[in-house]
């Protein structure tokens, strides 16, 4: 990424200099191919200037047209930067003083593919094939070395751009469209590394962000870049008709961009996630989301190493529907119909079924639950996922999740599913192995010893001798859940 930034700030440095070189020239179209060859000459890319190239007076400055860049050393691509046209204006007096004063720049209908080839290099990588030996060459004094003139810039406007990504060998997409670029107050420190000198203020408008199954709509930003560090802060967007804020910092001085993102969302629609994200009617209701994570930007693989921070989901009153808990347990309780290992079948077997969470709502008996209380609580690093307070609760049951999962490796990594009594211990458990597409559902021993009673009881009826199980001593009991949410009343 720093290699492709670094191409750009050279493209359009030498389109600023060919602007005060060839200023008062008429035609500046028969310079279209030595600017074109300069381009690819500096920075390797095959750039192509189909449209015209035009000069105006009021203010002094230059606009180039129908403007696209490939990479020559990729046969197999397109183009991966196009745009409609590029305007740059300039104040005449600071030329006479070898300064390029610019008072503008502005990029219409800019488009970005980047393509993370299945080699792990970008569509946008050139690579030098020859490495030529330089020799050793004597400084020359300070005052015989050619300069290059010095260059600010005033403002950049960058109007209704799209940027797509496409990972090729872990075949993932993310989609940026509309975006409006609003940057002020650049500045260019010559004395420090590219990134580092860049420093600007900018307001950002994004109509859409589509990534995986997620949707993001009309994004406000209000950023600022120091020191290679890109400071977001009064973020606004809307994840699934729910509005949310932010801030954000974007670390570009490492290798990978670093990101740290804080995100909250007072008032999250369930159900247009549940339509949306798991193309069900599943869910209903409103919950409090507060995010807070750090990551190194990539592909999927990278994203889920390198994940740190928690997640934190709260809410009342939220249905899921599909199946009903209270009568599910009821069932289990009178022991007519469903013993132990059916009922961990039933609420944990689908919990991630085909890797999604609708496979637990495919595991119910149909109706509705309720939910007086939702609370989840995660904690995320290193690719691993604990579960720190994960709990429900309708009019009569509470149910508890704890364990960890293995994002990375797809797995889970003894995940337990308990009902709970009021002495936080769980009246049956169930343990959940194996990978997200093909869990293993076990029993625990409190459900061991269930089952035995019930088949007991039964041979018993038919006259079968079967020794006494001990039970267990009053008021003790092992506790599998301490979190805030309560057994109901």
């Amino acid at each position: 990424m720093k290699k492709f930034l670094i191409g750009m700030v050279a493209i359009f440095a030498i389109i600023i200099i060919a602007l005060v070189v060839a200023i008062s020239m008429v035609d500046l179209n028969k310079y279209k191919p030595q600017i074109e060859k300069a381009v690819k000459d500096s920075a390797g890319y095959e750039m192509k200037i189909d449209g015209d190239i035009s000069v105006s007076f009021s203010p002094v400055g230059i606009s180039i047209s129908k403007v696209s860049i490939k990479n020559p050393q990729i046969k197999s691509y397109q183009k991966f930067f196009d745009m409609d046209r590029l305007s740059v204006a300039v104040e005449i007096k600071p030329l006479l003083n070898r300064q390029v004063k610019v008072k503008y720049i502005v990029l219409n209908n800019l488009n970005l593919d980047i393509k993370k080839l299945k080699n792990g290099k970008f569509n946008f990588e050139v690579l030098n094939k020859k490495t030529k030996k330089v020799k050793k060459v004597k400084k020359e004094p300070e005052g015989k070395e050619a300069k290059l003139p010095k260059i600010t810039i005033k403002k950049v406007r960058i109007k209704n751009a799209n940027i797509n990504f496409e990972d090729l060998k872990s075949k993932t997409e993310a989609k940026i469209q509309n975006i409006d670029v609003a940057v002020d107050n650049i500045g260019f420190n010559p004395a420090k590394k590219i990134l580092q000198a860049i420093s600007f203020d900018a307001k950002t408008k994004i109509q859409k962000i589509l990534f995986d199954k997620y949707t993001i709509n009309n994004i406000e930003i209000d950023a600022n870049m120091r020191d290679a560090i890109v400071t977001m802060s009064n973020m606004k967007l809307y994840m699934y008709d729910s509005l949310a804020s932010a801030n954000a910092k974007l670390n570009l001085n490492k290798k990978i961009p670093f990101l740290n993102i804080e995100l909250d969302i007072p008032k999250f629609k369930v159900a247009n996630f549940s339509k949306g994200y798991l193309k069900k009617d599943l869910l209903d209701g409103v919950v409090k989301v507060h995010k807070k994570f750090t990551l190194s930007l990539g592909d999927i693989k990278t994203i889920k190493k390198t994940l740190k921070g928690t997640a934190l989901i709260d809410g009342q009153g939220v249905s899921i529907k599909g199946f009903n808990l209270d009568k599910i347990l009821e069932k289990y309780n009178s022991s007519k119909k469903m013993n132990p290992t059916e009922l961990g079948l039933s609420l944990a077997s689908g919990f991630a079924k085909k890797g999604s969470l609708s496979g637990v709502f495919a595991g119910g008996q149909g109706g509705t639950t309720l939910l007086k209380r939702l609370h989840v609580k995660v904690d995320i690093s290193k690719g691993i996922v604990k579960l720190s307070d994960i709990a429900a609760s309708t009019g009569k049951n509470r149910v508890a999740l704890k364990g960890r999962l293995d994002i990375v490796r797809e797995r889970f990594l003894d995940m337990k599913f308990g009902v709970l009594d009021s002495k936080n211990c769980a009246s049956f458990s169930q343990t959940i192995q194996g990978s997200f597409s093909k869990p293993k559902v076990k029993m625990d021993a409190s459900s061991i010893k269930s089952t035995v009673k019930t088949v007991s009881s039964l041979l018993s009826s038919f006259g079968v001798k079967v020794p006494k199980i001990p039970t267990a001593k009053k008021g003790k009991c092992k506790v599998f859940y301490n979190g805030v949410v309560k057994q109901p009343k």
